[in-house]
């Protein structure tokens, strides 16, 4: 059986409009958390990313699967454009720049993104600049909603 910090975990309904978004990068990406579990090092969140905006290269220590919501995005490394209703499933290993094809500030990228390991952010050299967990993700988000002022909603189960 699951935990929470108040005792057994029963089933949660995350209100995605009561939650944030989040700053994440150099400017113009967001992420809104829906659910994040330090324990099993997994996290689930809407990425928002509007004109202008990049994920910058990374490398995926565990696999991710992405389910495109609105807009449509691709990997400077790949062929493909990922489009509304399009399932994207990223092997561990994999290395890529995440680049939204976004021309109207009104109509962003959504996608949800399913992570389930580590994310290591690499250089043009493939070198390491750092690594995000749930651990860093979760504090990334409560740190904001300090800084804002905001009663942050739990989402970590």
């Amino acid at each position: 059986m699951s935990m929470s910090a108040s005792g057994p975990l029963t089933d949660v309904v995350a209100r995605s409009a009561d939650i944030p978004w989040v700053p994440q990068g150099s400017g113009n990406v967001w992420f809104k958390p829906l659910r994040i579990s330090v324990e099993q090092n997994r996290w689930i969140n809407l990425l928002k990313v509007t004109t202008g905006g990049i994920v910058n290269r990374h490398r995926h220590l565990s696999e991710v699967e992405g389910w495109v919501i609105q807009g449509s995005w691709h990997y400077l490394e790949h062929e493909w454009t990922a489009n509304p209703g399009d399932f994207v499933y990223e092997p561990r290993g994999d290395v890529h720049t995440l680049v939204a094809d976004v021309e109207d500030e009104d109509h962003p990228m959504l996608t949800l993104f399913s992570i389930h390991g580590d994310i290591e952010y690499v250089d043009e050299n493939g070198e390491q600049l750092y690594i995000e967990d749930a651990r860093s993700k979760l504090r990334r988000y409560l740190e904001h909603c300090e800084t804002a002022g905001i009663t942050a909603p739990d989402v970590a189960y």
